[in-house]
């Protein structure tokens, strides 16, 4: 039976949702072991007052304000606000939440930002959307580099992880508010949207706040010479941005954080960081290309032919678009360069990892686009694009099964997915639940002021930091104590008591 076009679509969307599914299930699996660590009671703890003393909503702005009003060491206000509202404040199995949200918000704003820049004005593209954002998305997820700081730590992937995903969803409103013919009120409703958005990441991780203002500037930039409309919509979003990540840098809480951790000086001076961003974030799109990547790539050419065809776009000038798109990409690195000298830590290598992989599939899309709008003549795009009509469905099988078996005989057991289902199946995450049970009943009784735990035994752990015995990184043990108003939490090897 010949399959329509259409009928062949269904089948790649039923196979890359099956396939999503299966990396999903053991990563939400082990989701209701995840419990709170480190600086999640640090910045929590007034949110879990207000909620023990049954404030309400009311007590949820307070605690904010108290998380700000307190804060002598963070100067990116949005990472204050964001941690405040820690979920396990608002009860300990709530906490759960954290693997689905990070997760989730990668996932569905890239959706977002593919919809708006494929299907924005080809309403057919949409059914582009899931068949390319689907095999990104499974990429960054499965090679996470970091899955116990990005997916299961709120306060550490809540503001990299999450507000990564907040910077995709304000650059898909920004470009609706630039290029969308849409009524007044509907803009008014989204810039204000976009302008809270622009306020929230410009206040957070200087990877993403950094990174997101250079690429507003540079679209703002090319909006002043090419299309004045879209500059006079979307100019007080980029400022708005631009002015939350200044006041962060300028802040004196930012002086204070270098002289405690880095004696008052940095590794480099401005400029050669950002010599070095652009050097080390070349050797990692280098380290990071392998086949997994590049079969990646060539199983979404054909989407990428379909989607370009019908886009109303001339895609001019591809050099200078993967050039720009480099710089945004490596401004990332800048400011932990500058500060210490490194790419960063785990939370911030997740999200650079999000974004290569991003940048990789819009590059490969954009010189796919070049190619079938200004170097083949019509009547050769047309024939290229009957042809990947024709063949779809066979190539999509070859070099989707050629990707799965790269994946599953490519040391399979370093991916997130497998990594959590071996927690699952050999009890090590019910465990880790089970102890963590015992040990917020026994943090719950204000009869019991300083409480003594055992080690949890745990053989390999995707949720952050445990708490930590006497020779151990101990402010956590501390940060927990003040969470639950004990006068001290220790955890000592052998010790079955209170």
């Amino acid at each position: 039976m010949k399959l329509t076009e259409r009928k062949k679509m269904i089948l790649i969307h039923i196979a890359w949702i099956l396939a999503l599914a299966v990396i999903l299930w053991p990563l939400f699996t082990i989701a209701k072991y995840d419990y709170p660590s480190a600086d999640d009671w640090s910045f929590g703890k007034y949110m879990y007052r207000a909620m023990q003393a049954g404030e309400g909503i009311a007590g949820v702005f307070h605690a904010i304000y108290q998380t700000l009003e307190q804060n002598v060491w963070e100067a990116r206000f949005s990472i204050l606000i964001l941690s405040a509202l820690q979920p396990a404040a608002f009860g300990e199995h709530f906490y759960q939440i954290t693997p689905y949200l990070m997760i989730g918000s990668v996932i569905l704003s890239q959706f977002l930002l593919l919809r708006e820049c494929i299907a924005g004005q080809a309403k057919e593209n949409r059914w582009l959307i899931l068949p390319i954002g689907i095999p990104m998305a499974i990429l960054q997820v499965l090679y996470c580099p970091y899955p116990e700081e990005s997916f299961y730590w709120y306060n550490g992937s809540v503001n990299y992880t999450f507000v990564y995903s907040l910077s995709l969803v304000l650059l898909t409103l920004y470009l609706e508010i630039a290029l969308r013919e849409t009524g007044k009120a509907k803009r008014v409703v989204l810039t204000v949207l976009a302008c809270l958005l622009a306020i929230l990441v410009g206040g957070n991780n200087f990877s993403t706040s950094v990174s997101t203002m250079c690429l507003l500037i540079c679209l703002q930039i090319l909006f002043l010479i090419c299309r004045k409309d879209a500059f006079r919509r979307t100019w007080i979003v980029t400022l708005l941005e631009t002015l939350s990540v200044l006041m962060c840098v300028t802040s004196p809480l930012t002086a204070t954080r270098l002289n405690g951790n880095f004696g008052g000086s940095t590794a480099t001076s401005p400029l050669m960081a950002i010599w070095l961003s652009l050097e080390r974030t070349f050797l990692n799109i280098i380290s990071w290309t392998n086949l997994k990547v590049l079969l990646l790539l060539v199983l979404l050419i054909p989407f990428f032919w379909k989607a370009v065809r019908k886009m109303n776009y001339e895609f001019r000038f591809p050099g200078l678009f993967t050039a720009l798109t480099f710089g945004v990409y490596a401004s990332q690195a800048t400011a932990t360069i500058y500060v210490d000298g490194t790419m960063g830590g785990g939370r911030q290598g997740a999200i650079l990892w999000y974004f290569y992989v991003l940048w990789m599939v819009a590059n490969v899309l954009y010189w796919c686009g070049w190619i079938a709008k200004r170097v083949l003549k019509a009547e050769k795009s047309e024939k290229a694009d009957l042809l990947a009509q024709k063949y779809l469905l066979r190539y999509f099988a070859v070099t989707g099964a050629l990707l799965a078996a790269v994946v599953l005989f490519g040391n399979v057991q370093s991916t997130t997915s497998y990594r959590a289902y071996r927690m699952w199946r050999n009890g090590w995450a019910q465990a880790y639940g089970a102890g963590w049970e015992e040990r917020i009943t026994v943090l719950k009784d204000d009869s019991v002021k300083n409480p003594v735990f055992r080690p949890l035994n745990y053989v390999e752990l995707l949720m952050y930091t445990d708490l930590q015995p006497e020779n151990g990184y101990v402010w956590v043990n501390t940060a927990c104590a003040e969470y639950y108003g004990k006068e001290s939490v220790t955890v000592v090897a052998g010790t079955t008591g209170e």
